[in-house]
């Protein structure tokens, strides 16, 4: 009875039988609590993706409404219409002709881009709730959008948006039905709009204290529910409006039901002969306001009926185990003792932290496997450690746990994400490389690169690949980032502090001042692990990532250190100071840039009023220079180099003025400089 043989053939046939008995009695039971705990998962399921469905939908039409807004069609303004503060919209002089002139111009501009937000329509209206545009209908406008509730609320204060930064922006949000009359008589929709309810979002940008411009969207709803990717087949979804109509699928009973319930709570039904669990999900609007509801039906039965289809392969599972058990517990019961201890003290030392440890296996049944397993595991363990090791020199801590635990991010088929690149070069450092021995060199070169990786791993960056003196890393991947625009542009600042400690301990040797040329561009790329069998990279590749580097040497033209896309400055403006540079043409791309200067974050200008003298007189000689006043640009521009006689930008934009200077002008000039090297 001593023996550990005995023991463990005791213990196998005990367990056996109590297992076989157990499943007899409590069977039943346990199939009834699963098929509920199955339908709570698939509440919380649902829940959840609702949740996140409709905050990516409001995020999809708060950024819509926002860059509708500042489309260059939404500030046209007439001399007899409106004064610079309507924006063009809602004027009380000749308000029929500019009226029809505005919803004219907002149908010739291009919104086939808002379109792609989401499936359903896009109306823009005016401060009087006159339709100004609607996607559904391009004839229409001049029609009173304000019949229906969620544009009325979109002209009241108090209904700002959830998580908006200012309560500059009023909203408001409904369910309706697309024949509904109001929604008919608004313009939004016709007659040939998709039948069935639609979920509407309205939202005012507010000028002066009163609403300006009302952007309404509308999406429907068999979308939302279509978009609920609900795995057990048993669950059934409905769309409840407060006057009674919905959308769905669903037993009327269940419906009626779900009308009394309180938001959150579950009932049990008896409907034809089933049992259903039914709950009661709160849709709420911009503000929070409650629109509808989302009702979740769950049949019990049907679950139930397909959990015990299975029982019988159970029991008879369970039987056979019983059987095989009791043969087997006698030949396994000696075999099992040592290899257990064995491992069982090779386990602690693992837990102590030794890696250094190995299981001796002996034969080929699972006891050899499980110390095979063992001993892979070790070794996996070592190669992760060493890994991780090597891997914390050039990315973020939390990068690598990231690729550790979600392999999927480093799929050989890459990613579609969008994100912010990063190229940097030192300049001067040839020189220092042709007067030094080449272990001083290296020497030198390994500190900068090391601070520079630091810097880049301090910001939330994974550093690319190192060429030459030169870096190159992105922003948000493989850890989404909200800020990556502006943790990319703060390591672009580090760059230059780095080479301004360098140029400081390098002071009084004879070497050359260093200085370091930094590009930044945001924009939709493939990242993944790239590469062969034998060897890959976790990089980024498209378009995006060669505009990137070309903006790097653009700095040489211009005597600038850090220089960013536009992309890059709409994300950081407001939060870095800095000042437009230019309109340029890269070698090889059509595509005209705005690229923007960083000079430092939030205040730099402010503690440094010669250069904001400087960049002042710059943004005042760009106007004149694109507007070919080519005298008045040549002034500023002197004036920016005499408040900053060390200004780059200053200088060559005055050069470039003086060349043209008796230029006649040109009828499709532009003012973009074509760069004609890399």
């Amino acid at each position: 009875m001593n023996s550990i043989r005995t023991k463990l053939l005791l213990a196998f046939a005990t367990v056996a039988m109590l297992a076989v008995g157990g499943t007899a009695l409590a069977g039943l039971r346990i199939f009834e609590d699963r098929a509920t705990e199955l339908a709570d998962e698939t509440f919380n399921e649902a829940r959840g993706q609702l949740k996140k469905m409709l905050r990516l939908r409001y995020e999809v039409f708060r950024a819509l409404s926002d860059l509708s807004y500042v489309l260059p069609v939404m500030r046209q303004v007439t001399a007899e219409a409106a004064d610079e503060s309507d924006f063009g919209l809602g004027s009380e002089a000749g308000d029929a002709d500019d009226l029809k002139t505005l919803h004219q111009n907002l149908v010739d501009a291009d919104w086939g881009w808002a379109q792609k937000a989401d499936r359903g329509f896009f109306a823009v209206a005016d401060y009087k709730g006159r339709l100004l545009y609607a996607s559904a209908d391009k004839a229409a406008y001049n029609k009173d959008t304000r019949a229906l509730a969620a544009v009325s609320r979109a002209f009241e204060p108090g209904h700002a948006g959830a998580g908006q930064p200012s309560a500059g922006h009023y909203s408001g949000a409904m369910v309706v039905d697309a024949r509904d009359k109001k929604l008919l008589a608004s313009g939004m929709v016709t007659d040939k709009t998709p039948a069935g309810m639609y979920i509407i979002f309205a939202r005012a940008t507010v000028l002066g204290g009163q609403p300006r411009a009302i952007f309404i969207q509308g999406w429907e709803a068999r979308n939302l529910l279509s978009d609920l990717r609900i795995s057990d087949k048993a669950a059934r979804l409905a769309l409840l409006a407060p006057d009674g109509t919905h959308h769905g699928a669903l037993p009327p009973a269940c419906l009626k039901a779900a009308s009394t319930m309180r938001e959150g709570e579950r009932a049990e039904l008896k409907i034809e002969g089933h049992r259903w669990l039914v709950q009661r999900v709160a849709l709420e609007g911009l503000g929070g306001q409650h629109i509808a509801d989302l009702v979740l039906a769950y049949n019990l039965d049907e679950r139930l009926a397909t959990l015990l289809e299975g029982a019988g392969v159970l029991r008879f599972v369970a039987v056979m185990m019983l059987i095989v058990a009791l043969l087997l517990a006698y030949l396994l019961a000696s075999r099992i003792a040592e290899p257990i201890l064995a491992l069982s003290g090779a386990a602690e030392k693992v837990a102590d932290g030794d890696l250094d440890v190995t299981v001796e296996v002996r034969g080929t049944d699972e006891i050899g496997q499980l110390g095979r397993t063992f001993n892979r595991m070790i070794v996996g363990l070592r190669e992760r450690d060493r890994i991780k090791r090597t891997f914390k020199r050039h990315v973020a801590p939390d990068v690598v746990e990231y690729l550790l635990s979600h392999p999927e991010a480093q799929s050989p088929v890459g990613e579609r994400r969008r994100l912010t690149m990063l190229f940097s070069d030192l300049a001067g450092f040839t020189s220092i490389s042709e007067e030094r021995e080449p272990e001083e060199v290296v020497t030198l070169l390994n500190g900068y690169l090391s601070k520079v990786s630091e810097a880049l791993v301090l910001r939330g960056g994974t550093l690319d690949k190192y060429m030459g003196d030169g870096v190159m890393a992105f922003f948000g991947a493989p850890v989404p980032r909200e800020d990556d625009a502006l943790s990319a542009c703060l390591a672009a600042l580090d760059h230059l502090r780095i080479v301004a400690a360098l140029n400081a301990e390098l002071a009084g040797t004879g070497a050359p001042t260093l200085s370091v040329r930094v590009g930044v561009h945001r924009g939709d790329v493939i990242v993944g692990s790239i590469g062969g069998d034998n060897a890959q990279d976790y990089t980024v590749i498209g378009d995006a990532v060669n505009l990137a580097a070309r903006l790097e040497p653009v700095n040489k033209v211009y005597g600038t250190g850090v220089l960013v896309s536009e992309e890059v400055w709409l994300e950081v403006a407001g939060r870095l100071d800095g000042r437009e540079i230019d309109l340029i043409r890269v070698k090889g791309k059509q595509r005209v840039v705005r690229v923007f200067e960083v000079l430092g974050e939030a205040g730099w200008l402010a503690a440094h009023p010669a250069k904001a003298a400087c960049v002042a007189a710059y943004s005042n000689g760009l106007d004149h220079y694109r507007a070919q006043r080519f005298k008045a640009a040549k002034a500023a521009f002197d004036a920016a180099v005499a408040a900053d006689p060390t200004d780059g930008p200053g200088a060559a934009m005055l050069a470039r003025t003086v060349a043209v200077l008796d230029e006649v002008a040109r009828p499709n000039w532009s003012g973009v400089y074509n760069l004609t090297s890399k």
